[in-house]
């Protein structure tokens, strides 16, 4: 029987007492290891390789911040967070703590609710990054040339080591039979497989389809995974599932409609599955049901290709491809920003409740660090929506030196994180109130800004000007300028800069983040306003950035009225 693995815990004290209690509170939950002598600390973690560590900080032969050094500085342990328990109930000690790179603190003496919770906060963070790695990982198997079979089943093993499951398989539907038949699978090597025979959905009574659509039908939708937890999922499936009790089977869809089933499978006693191993069957499903879509497509120019000319053919692909990407980019960052919004949102609760003065610089960074992804989500959502053709500017009067101050107030921020200089200036005639889209704007500025400073190194320089070109008596002409002495872009990659998904340095080996997407969004707002954005650049010699805008002037009685 292969069980399912529990988290484990380090504590590592010279107190057998506190070891003792710790022990107690965190059994039978997690699996807990113990280091009395802190010299042997570093050996002990390598070893066991735990979740999270409980870390004393006074101790005889070295001390907890000499040890969280030595963890941190192993390319191994560096990533493990470490809890300091300590009976130093003062600010100091914690700042000095946090500063070593500590995740949470634990004051003696032990409650152990707040025990459970801060370990278990901690490793709920950890499996959160873990699974994005994991997804990540998946998602980079199927842009291989490798045949797609063994892209599977290469997938299969990774999901299926991740969560330590007896079996993964993938079954595809035989659309003669309309049965579900496996394809791929990936065995737990440990698993005695000849005192088991496998599960397979082709012995069910009636077409696997026509039973999973009454399952699920009852979740009201095609984005849920039928599972173990679910009693009446249990008792339907009992017949057919008499060597794993405990299993998650997702759905795969594509155009709406069932084509593929991935089976997690686990052999222990039918405990249930948890929320995050829920979440990432459904993941893995997604991203299968990506892969499907593709092979349709690829399946779909065949056949065109005998009815049609290739010109033709390719344009009904390249429609139908960039159909799916939309689809995939606007559902995929919807899903993201409803929990970034809780995480912004809470940011907030936190700052009006109050908090203690040493946190607001970490508190700040997850601000700011929240407040740049939910930027990026947008932006996805906004090149998805404006492929479709559905996004329109709107105008309305909006007062251009707060809009302009609100932003360098953000900019100045980030550029003084990397110890860069700051400066711009704004041409006085520019009119208080003018008539607009105020958010597309302010989005393409941002956008052009953080490049900027992301692409300037330290101490560098970044500047914003913005100068009227044409004042009318009803309108004005406005330039925007943003330059930097940074990395720079050759004329190469100038020409390619502007297209969704493009960096300049675009190879696996590039030293600067970024999806490719900021650039060819602020080109087509531009455009969208009748204005036209330009580069001068030249490699290790900086960027310069300028667009223009045509805008009306505003009133103080003006309200809104179409763009």
């Amino acid at each position: 029987m292969i069980s399912k693995k529990r988290k484990s815990v380090l504590v590592i004290d010279d107190e057998r007492a506190n070891i003792f209690t710790l022990t107690n509170i965190l059994n039978p939950e997690y699996k807990v290891y113990a280091v009395i002598d802190s010299q042997k600390a570093l050996q002990a973690v390598e070893k066991n390789m735990p979740d999270v560590i409980l870390l004393d900080i006074l101790m005889p032969e070295k001390d907890g911040y000499e040890v969280i050094t030595e963890l941190k500085a192993s390319a191994k342990t560096k990533d493990i967070p470490v809890i300091f328990i300590t009976g130093l109930d003062s600010i100091e000690a914690e700042e000095k703590g946090f500063a070593y790179g500590a995740a949470d603190y634990i004051v003696k003496p032990f409650h152990s609710a707040i025990v459970k919770l801060r370990v278990q906060s901690q490793v709920k963070l950890v499996e959160r990054l873990r699974q994005q790695a994991l997804m990540t990982k998946i998602s980079h198997y199927f842009l291989s040339d490798s045949h797609v079979d063994t892209l599977f089943t290469e997938a299969l093993r990774t999901v299926g080591e991740f969560l330590d499951v007896a079996q993964v398989l993938l079954y595809r539907l035989d659309e003669d039979s309309n049965i579900l038949i496996c394809k791929n699978e990936w065995i737990h090597p440990d698993l005695d497989t000849e005192s088991i025979e496998n599960d397979r959905f082709e012995k069910l009574d009636k077409p696997t389809v026509s039973l999973m659509g009454e399952l699920l039908s009852r979740g009201g939708g095609d984005e849920m995974c039928l599972n173990s937890n679910d009693p009446e999922v249990t008792q339907a499936m009992k017949p057919y599932r008499k060597n794993f009790p405990s299993f998650i089977t997702a759905p795969i869809f594509v155009k709406g409609e069932i084509c593929a089933v991935l089976d997690f499978l686990r052999d222990n006693d039918g405990s249930e599955w948890s929320e995050s191993e829920l979440n990432l069957a459904d993941l893995v499903a997604n991203i299968f049901s990506g892969v499907f879509i593709r092979d349709e497509i690829e399946h779909d120019l065949n056949i065109v290709l005998k009815l049609k000319t290739e010109l033709i053919a390719a344009k009904e692909i390249a429609e139908h491809s960039s159909r799916a990407k939309s689809d995939f980019l606007s559902r995929m960052s919807h899903e993201m920003r409803t929990p970034m919004n809780i995480i912004i949102g809470m940011l907030q609760v936190l700052k009006m409740r109050g908090y203690p003065e040493n946190l607001k610089e970490y508190i700040d960074e997850i601000n700011n660090a929240s407040n740049t992804l939910l930027q990026l989500i947008d932006d996805l959502l906004d090149i998805s929506s404006m492929e479709n053709g559905a996004i329109k500017l709107s105008a309305s009067a909006f007062n251009i030196k707060d809009m302009l101050n609100a932003i360098t107030q953000a900019i100045g921020y980030n550029a003084s994180q990397k110890n860069q200089t700051f400066k711009y200036s704004f041409d006085p005639a520019i009119p208080a109130l003018l008539i607009g889209d105020e958010k597309r704007i302010k989005q393409v500025i941002t956008n052009l800004l953080i490049n900027a400073v992301k692409y300037t190194p330290e101490h560098g320089e970044v500047c914003f000007d913005v100068q009227v070109i044409s004042d009318e008596s009803r309108s004005v002409m406005l330039q925007f300028e943003v330059s930097d002495n940074g990395i720079g872009i050759s004329k190469e990659q100038q020409t390619n800069i502007f297209n969704i998904f493009e960096q300049a340095d675009g190879s696996n080996t590039r030293t600067h983040s970024g999806v490719g997407i900021g650039l060819a969004l602020a080109k087509r707002i531009v455009l969208m306003m009748g204005g036209s954005i330009v580069v001068e650049s030249e490699p290790q010699k900086g960027a310069k950035f300028s667009f223009t805008c045509k805008l009306k002037k505003g009133s103080e009685e003006f309200n809104s009225l179409p763009y």
